[in-house]
């Protein structure tokens, strides 16, 4: 009696849902039959209450003969969840809650949205997508998915409320933390810079000094906004990149304005405003063009003496092609001599790599030639290599060497930069080579322009 009693009381279930007007989704299978229906009660920003009947089926278990109705209540705020089948609670497993998402992966996104919430629309597919499958799982699964959801990476939820939706490059700090601030272990000061300046989270980092960088840069962006509000464009996302995602490791790499500030003894804060906004709106040229532009314009500037010269050029070009022909290359009997004995030392660096070659110049003349075929600047480098201050290298075609293709410098056991023609960044298999290269010597390429970016 009792078992019938149940079975009536479960078929009354069932004729409830099917009338009751809830949103629902019908799962068909890959043979185009009904497997059954979903049944929305209720969704919150933070959850919802479903129902699952299945179509009756004698070879299905999880199905039954009868067909089986569960029931699923789903809440991240409150940490609750259960599953029941046929009125009878059972286990919260990856198999009781693939029972009632048997839906193939065409419907992912309708079912998503049929649980989602306005506040909260992007939550569990973006979720799915991370959590569905781990490490070596291949098949991403409904049941691993909530399951994990609800325990060790509930913080989704709360960074969903707080409006951050991609955050999948983050380091999280703190799975339990009460705020978007504590799970990814910022200081106030730089939840100040993300929420103000919508800095990217990965750019910051905790250390030494870190409340010394974070009022630095919070300067810096403040500046770099009124400039901004000032010359009526927008260069955030390129200081960014260039500069400040640097500041946190202590270093800047060589095609930043940071960098030539630093190394030339030079205002930051007039350099930006010139390199990054003068230069753009009353040369036309983009940021990255000025600052390798005018590196080497200052390094010229300086190697050869200049005491009184025009740190910030209205033509900068111009004032860059004048310096780079006043440039000596021409060397007396003792620099020639200095050059040769570093001749030696730089031929160490010469490789075969596949199609490629990589040789060192071996005159001052070799680099005023590299230089005037590929339009760079690499002809003003004669004092730099001369002096052992810079290593300078050509990549080219192992059957064609009288061919440039990319100029590289090495400095310090790093390869600083790699620029082809015009400055443009290696292509593919270019870049290719040199990696393999900068392997076999050792040498770092964290700060190579042209190769990272």
């Amino acid at each position: 009696m009792g078992d019938l009693k149940k079975s009536e009381e479960v078929e009354r279930l069932k004729e409830k849902i099917k009338t009751s007007g809830y949103p629902k989704y019908e799962a068909i299978g890959y043979n185009k039959s009904l497997i059954g229906t979903m049944y929305v009660k209720e969704k919150m920003d933070y959850g919802f209450h479903v129902f699952f009947i299945h179509e009756p089926s004698k070879t299905n278990k999880l199905a039954g003969s009868q067909g089986i109705v569960s029931e699923m209540r789903y809440d991240l705020r409150n940490r609750s969840y259960w599953i029941k089948r046929n009125l009878k609670e059972v286990k919260f497993s990856e198999r009781n809650v693939d029972s009632m998402f048997p839906f193939t992966g065409e419907d992912r996104i309708s079912i998503f949205n049929l649980l989602s919430t306005e506040n909260n629309q992007g939550l569990y597919i973006d979720s799915f997508n991370r959590l569905g499958a781990i490490d070596k799982e291949r098949t991403r699964k409904y049941g691993r998915f909530f399951y994990r959801l609800m325990t060790d990476y509930s913080f989704y939820e709360l960074l969903y409320k707080a409006g951050i939706k991609d955050f999948s490059n983050h380091n999280v700090a703190n799975p339990k933390g009460r705020s978007p601030r504590e799970i990814f272990g910022l200081t106030k000061t730089q939840w100040k810079m993300y929420v103000k300046f919508n800095v990217q989270l990965s750019v910051f980092s905790r250390g030494p000094n870190i409340e010394q960088k974070d009022n630095k840069l919070i300067n810096l962006l403040t500046y770099v906004k009124s400039l901004e509000d000032e010359f009526g464009i927008s260069k955030m996302t390129d200081f960014e990149k260039l500069e400040i995602k640097y500041l946190y490791r202590d270093y800047y790499r060589n095609d930043s304005a940071m960098y030539l500030a630093n190394t030339y003894n030079l205002s930051e804060k007039r350099l930006i405003r010139y390199l990054y906004f003068e230069c753009d709106v009353s040369q036309g040229i983009s940021a990255r063009a000025a600052i390798r532009e005018y590196s080497d314009y200052i390094r010229m500037t300086t190697e050869m003496g200049y005491e009184r010269f025009d740190r910030y050029p209205k033509y900068l070009k111009t004032a860059h092609d004048i310096a780079s022909r006043n440039y000596n290359v021409k060397l007396n009997a003792k620099e020639l001599e200095e050059w040769n004995s570093r001749l030696a030392d730089n031929k160490a660096y010469e490789l075969t790599l596949g199609d490629y070659k990589i040789i060192a110049p071996e005159t001052p003349e070799d680099l005023v030639r590299e230089g005037n075929v590929l339009g760079h600047c690499v002809g003003s480098y004669v004092g730099s290599v001369r002096q052992g201050l810079s290593t300078i290298l050509f990549l080219r075609e192992r059957e064609d060497l009288e061919h440039p293709l990319v100029t590289i410098e090495i400095r310090n056991n790093q390869i600083t930069q790699a620029y082809g023609r015009s400055n443009y960044p290696p292509k593919k298999a270019e870049r290719e080579a040199i990696l393999k290269f900068a392997k076999k010597f050792e040498l770092s390429t964290r700060r190579a322009g042209g190769l990272n970016g």
